[in-house]
């Protein structure tokens, strides 16, 4: 199996695609094109944010680029500097719905959407202190928020996803990132009845799952020990790991013709395996083939990002998926169309 990269555009994120609409950001701006659909919006910004993130190395080190932008309808969803906005196609204009507590954006493909209008996510930040971590729940489409649950003080450093289950019919939540902060939970969509999976460590460290009818998979994106894809029965609630993975993996995506994909970060750690990052394909979550290695830049991980590979949500098939890069030798904050060939 080949990855065949498409020609880079000047995107630093594709947040969605598919059946024609692509939503993608560069900085303040965030781009809708589609079938009889062009729209150029800027989030509303600061004369200084807009000075500041004029070069991309600033970009980086201040994360300006960062942000999540969700479609709903006709309408959008956006985080960006510890703000959500709702942006409404009819009256074309952003209003600011929330204001987050302990960070500024979320990860990529960490926002639930169920039955196209009821939202979840979690805030993801440093969390020094390790205060509460709220999940916030949106009931209209992300015009307003309440907090849903709340992981307590120490219990979690920060939430890395939510994620809906269609056949349990549930959320799952998944956080990070030290033993003890790695907690897997199943809830209904009131969090009234929560189920705790796992035992806090590294095992349930992940960000996001396959889910399969009778099995929950996901893979450890531990930089702190050996990642490993990690198979949940639904029946007995017990795990087993398979496939070891060369390194932490952030994102995953479930390609419509059967295909799986999952790559891992470049972070600093003895759960590194080498000095790349990679994206490894599998047809049935048993066997992965690792079918392309990129190369980080040389820029100090602390300040400038780790190495990652990030997908669009939205289908697509093997024949066309969006691939972007933070920290990739040629491909930093670019965005490219992908296809695997045999």
């Amino acid at each position: 199996m080949r990855l065949i990269l498409g020609q880079p555009e000047q995107r630093e994120i594709v947040h969605y695609a598919s059946g024609g609409l692509r939503v993608s950001s560069l900085h303040h701006e965030i781009f809708v094109d589609g079938p009889g659909v062009q729209r150029r919006l800027r989030f509303p910004s600061s004369p200084l944010d807009l000075a500041l993130g004029m070069t991309r190395l600033a970009r980086r080190a201040l994360r300006l680029d960062k942000c999540n932008v969700v479609p709903i309808g006709d309408d959008l969803v956006a985080i960006r500097q510890g703000q959500v906005f709702h942006w409404s196609a009819a009256e074309g204009t952003f209003s600011r719905t929330l204001q987050l507590r302990n960070c500024r954006c979320v990860l990529h493909q960490s926002v639930a959407v169920v039955d196209g209008r009821e939202l979840f996510f979690g805030e993801y930040g440093r969390n020094p202190n390790r205060r509460e971590v709220p999940v916030y729940r949106s009931l209209d489409g992300g015009r307003s928020w309440r907090q849903v649950f709340a992981f307590p003080a120490g219990r979690a450093r920060h939430v890395h996803g939510c994620q809906w289950d269609p056949v349990e019919e549930r959320v799952w939540v998944f956080t990070g990132d030290l033993d003890g902060e790695c907690q897997v939970l199943c809830a209904d969509r009131e969090f009234r009845h929560v189920e705790w999976i796992g035992d806090g460590r590294q095992a349930f460290r992940a960000c996001s799952a396959f889910f399969e009818e009778d099995a929950v998979h996901w893979i450890m994106d531990s930089q702190l020990e050996g990642s490993y894809h990690v198979r949940l029965d639904r029946k007995r609630r017990t795990v087993e790991k398979g496939a070891l993975f060369p390194g932490p993996v952030w994102y995953i995506k479930r390609l419509a013709d059967g295909y799986y994909l999952a790559a891992t970060a470049h972070e600093v750690g003895p759960g590194v395996r080498d000095g790349y990052a990679h994206l490894l394909v599998s047809r049935d979550l048993d066997r992965w083939e690792d079918v392309h290695r990129f190369v980080p830049d040389d820029l100090p991980h602390q300040v400038f990002k780790d190495g990652v590979i990030g997908f669009a949500d939205g289908e697509q098939t093997s024949q066309g998926f969006y691939l972007f890069f933070e920290a990739i030798r040629g491909l930093d904050g670019r965005a490219t169309l992908c296809r695997l060939e045999p």
